[in-house]
């Protein structure tokens, strides 16, 4: 067996990003951006206004205060989107609304806030320095200007940024379709009342959740029976996709014949058998080039797996660069015995006192007990040369919640409530 290390490295090294496609802006919003995008133009494109207000000469109200305000005539009003007809000289102002723009002679924008009277005539009611609460033209973005980086997961500003420079068609890395077949006599649908020895193919259901958070596209195409040509059926009709998961029927048992089944098809084997815990006894591979992980049976086994190992491939494979759950460092809440000559992942969960970060399993860490893993917040790492951690003692945790480490209250620098 590998280390589960060395299983990742491979699992890298035998994925690259996909195609890339065209799609409208809005589409691409969560999608990897797979081109340099560059302005051309200034943004904003003229001096404007920061906020409503009076564009006038600094040097003329250079002495202005309440109780000896400056007087100067107003000669025209400028809102958003219309052009100053004429410039100012000494002794006159423009009334301009935020974003209009700046009136040629004027330096400077003074605060509504900061004036009295109406009309015709405006009382400059303190000094102001040259181009105070003008937005000067290029000041957000440069003609020429990269905006936004090849390689760059969209979120909501950067399709504000995108919009700003008039990019309504983007190329992106394409999502990665992946399918998903369970094997095992033992499998029911989800809309079945398992009976007897059955139970409902809750793995299937939690794969293609996590494939979807990860970015790719889901298809569960359905149970295949322990019957080798059942399976390898069903596996030649999987290989149309980029990505194959199997569950079940990689490990040593009588009727384990995926493993048969996928080198029957073709499937070149990288490796087979990790030193982990859960998840032991995964198989990866490539099939025309296309990754295949044949998963365990067990369903913490499977998603754990998943966890380690399919999402980071599913990452890179739509363009990302940062593939792997976030780390943090934590402390032991309690005694957490781990498994020998084995890198054991244990679900855990965290609770933040004070700086600190404690982390606590979350149960009974059997392997069919997919509740201790909904429950789980994180996988502690157990290394491989420990066989337990003592309470107090420092771990490394792989983040499944981004937010439960995090200070998350709702409020900024006064907080009003306590928790319970």
């Amino acid at each position: 067996m590998i280390s589960a290390d060395e299983a990742l490295r491979i699992v890298l090294e035998n994925v690259a990003p996909l195609g890339v496609e065209r799609l409208a802006l809005l589409d691409a919003l969560g999608r990897v951006l797979a081109e340099e995008v560059r302005s051309a133009r200034d943004i904003p494109s003229f001096d404007n206004s920061a906020m409503d207000g009076y564009a006038l000469r600094s040097a003329d109200v250079a002495r202005a205060s309440e109780s000896n305000p400056v007087r100067l005539a107003v000669i025209e009003t400028v809102g958003a989107g219309a052009i100053p007809s004429r410039g100012i000289e000494a002794g006159q102002a423009v009334r301009t609304m935020t974003g209009a723009p700046i009136a040629l002679g004027a330096d400077a924008i003074i605060p509504v806030e900061r004036t009295r009277g109406e009309g015709d005539v405006v009382e400059i009611l303190a000094p102001v320095a040259p181009g105070e609460s003008i937005r000067p033209r290029g000041e957000d973005v440069r003609a020429g200007q990269v905006v936004i980086e090849a390689g760059k997961l969209l979120r909501a500003s950067d399709i504000g940024v995108l919009a700003s420079v008039s990019r309504p068609m983007l190329s992106v890395y394409r999502r990665p379709r992946v399918a998903v077949v369970a094997t095992g006599d033992e499998l029911v649908d989800i809309d079945q009342v398992p009976a007897g020895a059955q139970v409902v193919n809750s793995s299937a259901w939690a794969l293609a959740a996590g494939i979807r958070e990860a970015g790719a596209e889901a298809s569960i195409l359905g149970i295949a029976r322990d019957r080798p040509e059942e399976i390898r059926e069903r596996l030649s009709e999987a290989i149309r996709f980029d990505v194959v998961l199997s569950t079940g029927g990689v490990s040593v048992g009588q009727f384990d014949h995926v493993k048969g089944a996928l080198d029957e098809i073709g499937m070149r084997t990288l490796f087979h058998g990790i030193a982990q815990k859960p998840g032991r006894p995964l198989k990866f591979g490539l099939l025309d080039g296309r990754p295949v992980f044949g998963l365990p049976g067990n369903p913490v086994s499977t998603m754990v797996c998943f966890y380690l190992y399919v999402r980071p491939a599913l990452l890179r494979m739509g363009g990302r660069r940062d593939v792997g759950l976030p780390r943090i460092k934590v402390v032991c809440a309690s005694d957490i015995k781990v498994s020998s000559n084995l890198t054991e992942f244990i679900r855990v969960r965290l609770e933040r006192r004070g700086e600190t970060i404690y982390a606590a399993p979350t149960g009974s860490q059997g392997s069919g007990i997919m509740t201790s893993l909904s429950l789980a917040d994180a996988l502690l790492i157990g290394p491989m040369k420990e066989t337990r951690l003592q309470a107090g003692a420092s771990a490394t945790a792989l983040l499944l919640d981004p937010y439960a480490a995090a200070d998350v209250e709702a409020f900024f620098e006064e907080r009003r409530f306590q928790r319970n």
